[in-house]
């Protein structure tokens, strides 16, 4: 079978797995276009009540971040400051069309780097982290997901941890995910 696009698949993901995390053991059935189930189940169900938040990843502007405003609960994106308001307006404009509340949804973003005390080789120093963390903030991100280069050497966790997160604990607006 061959489609033109994801976001039938997509839609129909979503909406069974939440199907399958409702109630005690799931067990719904559902009946889409392209797509059905019998019985969907989820047992033992997920600790987190009334069902585990979704997390939509990617700024596809027309499906993604579409299939963000209806189903998801947080959205993960990529890109400098300017690229994150971007998409995050375009997430609000999709969120007034279906009638969502842009601020129920967590906005996050995907970001590296490579930290050293010095600065030296390419790296950041903390401060430039934190201005970097800083700037995501501003753009509208309320989590920064960080992959750090050299994460085997405990050295560089500890400055992050020393000279870094002191600094960026108040920063951007709280998520709206408990």
């Amino acid at each position: 079978m061959r489609y033109s696009s994801t976001a039938p698949r997509a839609d129909a993901r979503e909406l069974m797995a939440r199907l399958a995390w409702t109630g005690e053991r799931g067990g719904s059935s559902y009946a889409g276009r392209l797509v059905s189930a019998g019985r969907l189940l989820n047992s033992p169900q997920a600790l987190s009540q009334p069902r585990i938040p979704i997390l939509i990843g990617g700024g596809g502007e027309r499906t993604t971040l579409r299939l963000v405003a209806r189903f998801a609960d947080a959205c993960n994106v990529f890109g400098g400051p300017d690229m994150l308001r971007h998409k995050f307006d375009v997430l609000r404009t999709h969120c007034a069309a279906v009638g969502r509340d842009f601020a129920t949804i967590e906005r996050t973003n995907l970001s590296s780097v490579s930290i050293s005390a010095d600065g030296k080789s390419g790296s950041m120093t903390p401060s430039e982290f934190v201005d970097r963390l800083g700037a995501f903030a501003e753009a509208g991100a309320q989590h920064t997901i960080v992959s750090v280069r050299g994460v085997w050497d405990v050295a560089k966790l500890e400055l992050i941890g020393r000279e870094v997160i002191p600094h960026i604990a108040g920063l951007g607006e709280p998520s709206p995910i408990n």
